[in-house]
């Protein structure tokens, strides 16, 4: 199946399966969509880039390592946010660039209970879907939104598995 094909059977799946903060019984991801995702997005900002943005800020992240991101994302965040600390392990957030291979296992050292695994481009063709499902099914994964264009993983270990497929 062509890409162009794959990516709009995807996002027609995807928009009659998500929901919006009122299908989410997490207070935890209620509470981030609410208070951070949701909020104001000026116009000309990529959805990514406005993801990666208000999770730092909400959750007052420290660090982050990039996975193969283009220099445009690195210079936004570099810019935004002078209090980051860069490859610092365990990191708070992991971003992983679109033309990444995705792995099939995070090492324990880079995050910790509170890290943010933000993976773009998740149906971006039928590889990266197929990892990204992978990925929810990792045991040390807790909870997962999938926001079309981008992916949000996290590890808390408080927290039962969960995956959410949201509208932004």
């Amino acid at each position: 199946m062509p890409k162009k094909v794959f990516q709009l059977l995807s996002y027609l799946k995807f928009i009659i399966r998500s929901s919006n903060e009122h299908g989410v019984h997490s207070p935890f991801v209620y509470n981030f969509l609410t208070k951070g995702l949701y909020t104001k997005r000026q116009r000309h900002i990529p959805l990514e880039e406005h993801v990666l943005t208000k999770a730092i800020s909400y959750f007052n992240y420290k660090s982050i390592g990039f996975v193969d991101a283009d220099v445009y994302i690195k210079d936004k965040i570099v810019a935004n946010f002078d209090h980051l600390t860069f490859d610092t392990l365990p990191l708070d957030v992991i971003y992983v660039g679109e033309n990444s291979t995705l792995f099939k296992s995070i090492s324990k050292a880079s995050y910790h209970n509170h890290t943010m695994l933000m993976i773009n481009g998740i149906y971006k063709n039928r590889e990266r879907k197929e990892s990204w499902e992978r990925i929810k099914k990792l045991p040390e994964v807790s909870v997962t939104m999938d926001l079309f264009h981008c992916g949000l993983v996290f590890f808390r270990k408080e927290q039962d598995k969960e995956h959410f497929k949201i509208r932004i």
